[in-house]
This record gives structure tokens, sequence and C-alpha cells, in this order.
């Protein structure tokens, strides 16, 4: 007894079983070659023919278990430089230099493995020389210190919020971030709930070290006089799930690099 293919709605059938066709006469290996020949555009087709065969072929209905595939994303820690209310906005670059970044996060509700629908994100990231808005007078080149009520300046580059649509996608406009003192590159997130008052994820993305490495040689990131902490000496990305946080990139000019980078990701969130 073997698995021929999944019902489809398409086909009027209900989705979430499997249909079992016993046949005795035809070949195993020919059954399999059938569909992968027939592809996905002929299983509506071969759903229906199999429904009205005659009685001489015997059927068995199996329900099948749905799982979501988008598993829960990593907690990690906020850090010294959140500031609460960050302004509304795509682009949160503010003219500041550094190599383009296309910044496109999905949030996916591992409860029901739908998408999160008018769900606040924030982001915030050092700019590309190490610096974070409204903590300026803190050196790249030192510790993190504790935070500092209240912020010693009223700076807003690379930070903002956005709210998901439909698909559950925010994106952002920004450059690729620097680094400072003590910790690989990484952009710092925040999620609320439509409506909500807690946030539900707190964590923190990062970049491929091969990707890395090209981007840092590029002006302005070379004027950096310090030496940048790589992922696996950042005990926030090995000892917090970073691995499990990294950003997928491609080039949006493939022929050149300077033209700026396109990253994503899917987040699982946990709703309360």
């Amino acid at each position: 007894m073997e698995p021929l293919l999944p019902f489809d709605t398409a086909a009027g059938v209900m989705h979430g079983f499997y249909i079992f066709v016993m046949n005795e006469q035809q070949p195993r290996s020919n059954r399999r070659r059938v569909l992968g020949v027939i592809g996905t555009a002929g299983i509506s087709a071969v759903a229906a023919s199999v429904m009205g065969r005659a009685s001489s072929t015997a059927r068995t209905v199996v329900p099948a278990k749905l799982t979501c595939s988008t598993v829960l994303s990593p907690e990690e820690i906020e850090g010294p430089y959140f500031v609460d209310n960050e302004p509304v906005r795509s682009d949160i670059a503010e003219g500041k230099p550094g190599l383009p970044l296309n910044l496109r996060m999905t949030l996916i509700d591992v409860g029901s493995c739908l998408p999160m629908v008018n769900a606040m994100v924030a982001v915030w990231h050092c700019d590309a020389m190490g610096f974070y808005s409204n903590f300026t007078d803190q050196s790249p080149n030192g510790p993190d210190g504790p935070p500092l009520p209240p912020p010693p300046d009223d700076g807003t580059f690379m930070r903002g919020v956005q709210f998901t649509g439909n698909d559950g996608t925010v994106s952002f406009r920004t450059v690729f971030p620097g680094w400072y003192y003590g910790r690989a590159i990484h952009i710092h997130i925040k999620v609320k709930a439509n409506g909500g008052s807690n946030y539900l994820h707190t964590g923190q993305l990062y970049f491929s070290e091969p990707l890395t490495e090209q981007v840092t040689a590029l002006d302005p990131y070379n004027q950096h006089n310090y030496r940048r902490w790589q992922n696996e000496e950042d005990d926030v990305y090995t000892q917090q799930g970073g691995a499990d946080s990294m950003l997928t990139v491609s080039q949006v000019n493939p022929n050149s690099l300077a033209d700026g980078l396109n990253a994503t990701i899917n987040l699982g969130i946990q709703p309360m």
C-alpha cells in the first residue's frame, strides 16, 4: 500500500488527508515515476480521477498530521541600547554612510502556523563605525556599559518600527551594521502582537562570516582601528542561539557588492 498524493482543496477534496491506492497490477516503480512526471500541476486532476475509480480498486483514507515547519526563534538579550517609542518608518539609515541593506522579516505564529498580522517590529543597530544613536558618547572601543538613563542624545539613526501586513512581513532600509568591543555584527529586534502591551520576542540577527569579511573590506568599514569580533567569539551568539538567527543574504546586483544587499529571515513567534 503506497501513498499516492495529498488531497487537493482545488479538486474539492478535504485537505489534510492522504489517499492510498492498491493496484497489484501496476509496478511500484512505475507509480513513483508517474508522480514524478505529472508534477504538482497534475495533482488535482489525478485526485479527481482517483475519487472516481471503479470499486475494483481498493481505497483507504488515512488522516495526515499537519505540522508547522517554522521553529521558535531564540530569545536573546535586549542589550543596553534599546530605546522605546522608536519612530514608525521603514528607512532608518538617515543618510549615514555604509553598504545599503534591505532587511525583510516574516513573522509566523508557531501556534497556528499563520502569518502574524499587524504585529509591531522594532529594529535598532549601530552605524558603520559602531555607534548607537542616543548613545553616541559611548565609545565602540570599550566594554559595554550599563544603560544610561536618560539617553545622552536624542538621535534616531538606525532605529525604527514597522507593522506587519497580511503576509506577516516588515521591511526596513538601512546599512550593514558596523561593530564594537566584544560583539559580532548584529541587528536587534523586538516584537509586539497586534494591540499588545508586552513584547513577545526579543532577538538578534546575524550575518555569515564569509559575507562579513567581504563587506568589512569596503569603505567606511575598513576605517575601523580596532578588531572585529567574529560570530564564534561572541558569547551572545554562541550561548543564545545565534546560529538559528542567521539572515539569508543576496546581492542587489549580482555583479557588484557595492550596490547593496537584500537580507531576509522567517521568525517563529510564540503568542501569549
